[in-house]
């Protein structure tokens, strides 16, 4: 669900293998779009045995009981949670599980991503850090119908150089706000000397932290 260029919908066939049918739901034809080219993320097209379809998390495209899973991947945060979580229980077969996954820098283990999101705050609109600290454990713990909880947390480093760290900063929707403000060349030059001063300017790492929650269809 929120499947967007079909990055996540990849992963889980590279993971499965070829026999699930899996199908990739977002709302954005652009995105969608992209997700369905031989250029999308992972491609070749012909590879991917996929499928887009146009829909939301709260409204599933799946009968009832006939799902073995349900997941989103960093698209939670955006959801009507209860009537996504409503609907997941009605589309998942017993024991089918509901899987959410989030992906987050983790400023506690490193001084350069913490001031790279102060500058953020700083200078975007209304940005926090925090806009996706949500219980989502909490949450599904209270949703009738599941259970069997397994939730796990996967630290790891992803290591970029400094041209490389710069263009994705740059792309970041949470970015955009920071550009129109201060300019491009200022936002460059800022992100640039954010670097020097945490000793990168040739390597830059950034220490993520991947958290999985996953609950199971009662019988």
């Amino acid at each position: 669900m929120g499947a967007g260029t079909g990055i996540s919908s990849r992963a889980l066939r590279a993971a499965f293998g070829p026999e699930p049918e899996i199908v990739g739901v977002e709302p954005g034809t652009g995105m969608r779009t992209t997700a369905e080219s031989e250029h999308g993320p992972g491609g070749p097209r012909e590879a991917m045995d996929i499928r887009f379809r146009e829909g939301t998390a709260e409204s599933l495209p799946a009968a009832n009981g006939t799902a073995s899973l349900v997941m989103a991947a960093q698209a939670a945060h955006w959801f009507d949670r209860p009537a996504f979580y409503a609907e997941a229980v009605r589309a998942l077969r017993p024991g089918g599980a509901l899987a959410l996954m989030a992906n987050d820098k983790d400023w506690d283990r490193s001084a350069l991503v913490d001031d790279y999101e102060t500058f953020l705050e700083r200078h975007g609109d209304g940005y926090s850090r925090h806009y996706r600290a949500i219980d989502f454990a909490g949450e599904l713990d209270r949703v009738d119908g599941l259970g069997d909880a397994d939730d796990s947390a996967t630290p790891w480093v992803r290591t970029l150089d400094p041209d490389a760290f710069i263009g994705l900063a740059m792309s970041t929707t949470m970015m955009r706000p920071v550009v129109r403000r201060l300019g491009h060349e200022r936002t460059s030059a800022e992100l640039r000397a954010l670097l020097e001063r945490h000793g990168a300017a040739d390597r830059v790492e950034i220490p993520y932290v991947t958290r999985l929650y996953l609950r199971r269809r009662r019988h």
